[in-house]
């Protein structure tokens, strides 16, 4: 689950933000597959570009292999809730094959950012002792602060305007199409602002000092 949430995050990473703690909702993990205890992002709101860290606490309760992700993304708006659409593998879509996800992030390297965020999502993984995310192992899924870098976002994903969001993200296993794990998140995400001071007024302002 650490890993769904990393790539949520990258994907939905009125105006003005709401969020100062990340809310999350269990809406029907499956307890024979995953138990979830905490999910929680700092600074919230998210700044983008920047860094994050990221903790999750949860166990895996039996082997889980090939599965699907699906992902629903809402902007909270004063006229109310717009759907994020799926645009170049990012947004409100589907993801097949969890098997063959990160590959296929760091190979196709969709909207330009996510294979970098692909390789992060490995490193996450290397960091609690997961080589694959497929058949991943009954085991304890402890992240702490983990640190993840989120890039700035592209111009062709500019419907991800600065704001408060809703996320509702299911993993199914693959064979069955049981649902193994449910999150409902809200988090808000704003630009990173450069507080640097530049151009004439700061130099005249340097000068009054």
């Amino acid at each position: 689950m650490a890993t769904v949430f990393v790539f949520l995050l990258t994907i939905v990473s009125g105006v003005f933000s709401e969020h100062t703690k990340l809310e999350w909702t269990d809406c029907g993990t499956d307890p024979a597959y995953f138990t979830i205890n905490k999910v929680d992002v700092s600074p919230m709101p998210i700044e983008v570009p920047g860094d994050i860290a990221l903790t999750v606490g949860a166990v895996s309760n039996k082997t889980v292999t090939q599965g699907d992700i699906k992902i629903s993304v809402k902007r909270h708006t004063f006229i109310g809730d717009i759907t994020i659409p799926c645009l170049f593998h990012v947004g409100s879509c589907e993801y097949k094959d969890t098997c063959t996800l990160l590959d296929r992030m760091e190979k196709e390297n969709w909207a330009g950012i996510m294979g970098g965020i692909g390789t992060q999502v490995r490193g996450l993984l290397s960091s609690i002792g997961i080589t694959s995310f497929c058949n991943i192992q009954a085991r304890s899924l402890d992240v702490q602060s983990y640190k993840l870098k989120l890039p700035p976002i592209p111009s062709i994903l500019s419907f991800f305007a600065e704001g408060d969001y809703s996320a509702h993200v299911t993993a199914t296993e693959a064979a069955s199409g049981h649902q193994v794990a449910c999150l409902d998140l809200k988090l808000s995400i704003k630009k990173h602002k450069d507080k640097t001071c530049t151009g004439w007024f700061c130099g005249r302002r340097r000068d009054l000092h």
